[in-house]
């Protein structure tokens, strides 16, 4: 099997590829955005694989670096856009559990401030991640009789503490891992893709203070078409998603209204809604994963509320699947409550929930 895995979560930033038991890495020098296409570029040329041969993909999601999590993912999704191959999703966490011959342990990981990223494994598996001080996490873990561990790779900022184990990741660890999960089928669609963040970085709270400052909305036009398609592909599967026809007859539908959201001039989400008699229909709402958790979906939600108010329409009501949790908490801030059920209504398997507002 032939894997492509990246990891630009820290300082040590990689592009491998596997082979079997061949295995080519470069470095990623910094700053990962003006190299990280020539790395690419470099690994594929020493291991003599076309892109389109990669059997499998891998990517790193974090936590570590705020920026670096989303080039790596940027540049893992605009492959996967342009060709149909199944894709891994790695945390941090995991590259230093692989290398721990222990089942209930936990994983520090470097934040960049005073605090540290944990995360705490039964059996093997995160059960359960978070932050706090090194002595803290020394505590609970002392109570828990839990043996704590540190990549190598971070000694500088664990080394003076006492018990805590070094664990030194190898070389080949990241193609190993998406090697072995590849194999299992353990993989994630486009749309789920998303980072890991546990909390707020400098970078994260700097790029939510430019996105109210550079965050518009506009009625959509067939300008906007090519950019709607596009985030559709990272956003769904199937019949769910648009391609630049569709769009197009939605855009040309006169009882239908679409709204983009951009942040400067790129088009980062959207939301389309139907007038039907005295009602409004939620068709479909979509944002970037790489600009999710921002706040742009309750905006987009808060302009599909002004044009009911606008065109004096009485009921708001949508459909949502029931195991997409992100979406439901978000439309029952709106005031969204259940009112049915429509039993394998996604696809023939998933349930669907019928949600009304006024």
């Amino acid at each position: 099997m032939k894997i492509l895995a990246i990891n630009t979560t820290n300082s040590f930033s990689e592009i491998s590829i596997g082979d079997g038991n061949k295995i080519f890495s470069n470095a990623v020098p910094s700053p990962y955005s003006e190299h990280i296409m020539s790395t690419l570029q470099k690994t594929l040329e020493d291991s003599q694989i076309d892109l389109n041969h990669i059997d499998a993909f891998g990517v790193v999601t974090g936590p570590g670096s705020f920026t670096g999590i989303r080039i790596g993912m940027a540049v893992i999704k605009g492959i996967l856009c342009g060709i149909d191959k199944p894709c891994v999703s790695i945390n941090s966490f995991e590259l230093v559990s692989y290398n721990i011959n222990d089942s209930n342990f936990v994983v520090l990981l470097d934040s960049d401030n005073s605090d540290s990223y944990y995360a705490i494994f039964e059996n093997e598996l995160v059960c359960e991640m978070g932050f706090g001080t090194v002595p803290n996490i020394l505590e609970f873990a002392n109570k828990n009789n839990l043996t704590v561990y540190f990549a190598d790779t971070e000694s500088q900022k664990f080394a003076e503490f006492e018990g805590i184990n070094q664990v030194h990741i190898e070389s080949d660890t990241l193609a190993k891992i998406v090697t072995e999960k590849a194999q299992k089928k353990e993989f994630t669609t486009l749309e789920a893709l998303s980072p890991v963040y546990i909390k707020l970085s400098q970078a994260e709270v700097g790029l939510e203070k430019q996105m109210n400052e550079n965050l518009s909305f506009a009625v959509a036009t067939e300008n906007d078409i090519s950019m709607l398609e596009i985030v559709d592909k990272q956003c769904f599967d199937g019949v769910e998603r648009y391609n630049s026809n569709l769009f197009l007859e939605e855009l040309n539908e006169p009882s239908k209204h679409y709204i983009v959201a951009k942040y400067n001039s790129l088009v980062i989400g959207y939301v389309g809604v139907q007038r039907l008699g005295d009602e409004l229909n939620l068709l479909k709402i979509a944002v970037l994963p790489q600009y999710r958790q921002l706040g742009v979906g309750f905006k987009l939600m808060e302009k599909t509320f002004d044009f009911k108010k606008q065109n004096k329409l009485n009921t708001y009501f949508l459909e949502v699947r029931e195991s997409n949790q992100s979406a439901i908490k978000l439309y029952q801030k709106f005031g969204f409550k259940t009112q049915s059920k429509r039993e394998k209504y996604y696809d023939g398997k998933e349930t669907a929930l019928v949600m009304f507002a006024k």
